[in-house]
């Protein structure tokens, strides 16, 4: 069961953002992806964590298309302490994935432990698979917390490891985020034109002018 999201299309998720000016936007290509990058600027001195409370989590979800209006009113009624304890399982699952998927954003491959992790959790969320009386085709249990939204997320990693072109998986130049190079010739080298394209361009031509003046 794939979920693969249309990378040209730049959607704008309204995430709470605490203290950060920046903004979140779906633009992996690939659900898994999208999981990821809830990490602004990783590794790096401007490092924003979106999904710092339990909120963010379900808005996520139901814009990434894996939790319905309904569902997600369910979780979030539930107690804030569960609601903390089950944030904290939903950060280590989306550190595991990122220890899968990134290197592959980077041409490496991922380490021996790192595939093992990934192997665990798929077997733990293979009981929440069911086959659709009605259409016969695999769907996913209503989750019952906050980490059950992630079993398509989990299983779509697996699928990017095992079966998609890894050539097509790309690191924006400037934010580190990771997606899925659709263009024709590879060349895609930001994660949204908009933002990183257009803020990386004009410090290129600041460093330009720059040069040409000092000279």
């Amino acid at each position: 069961m794939r979920f693969l999201r249309n990378s040209v299309d730049v959607d704008s998720v309204s995430l709470e953002p605490g203290d950060y000016e920046g903004t979140y936007k779906l633009v992996g290509g690939e659900i898994s992806f999208d999981l990821v990058n809830t990490v602004s600027w990783p590794a790096t001195t401007r490092e924003h964590d979106w999904l710092d409370r339990p909120c963010n989590v379900t808005r996520w979800a139901e814009a990434a298309g894996i939790l319905s209006r309904s569902n997600r009113a369910i979780l979030e009624g539930r107690s804030e302490a569960k609601l903390r304890e089950e944030l904290e399982q939903v950060r280590q699952v989306r550190s595991d994935l990122q220890n899968v998927l990134r290197p592959l954003a980077f041409s490496e491959r991922s380490s021996r432990a790192a595939i093992e992790t990934l192997n665990t959790l798929v077997y733990e969320i293979s009981v929440l698979r069911r086959i659709d009386p009605t259409s016969h085709r695999w769907i996913w249990a209503n989750p019952e917390s906050l980490t059950e939204i992630l079993a398509p997320v989990i299983w779509n990693a697996a699928y990017v490891l095992t079966s998609a072109d890894h050539t097509r998986i790309g690191h924006c130049r400037s934010c580190n985020w990771i997606f899925h190079d659709t263009s024709r010739n590879r060349s895609r080298r930001w994660c949204d034109m908009i933002d990183c394209g257009s803020r990386d361009k004009a410090l290129r031509y600041y460093h330009r002018t720059k040069s040409r003046d000092a000279s």
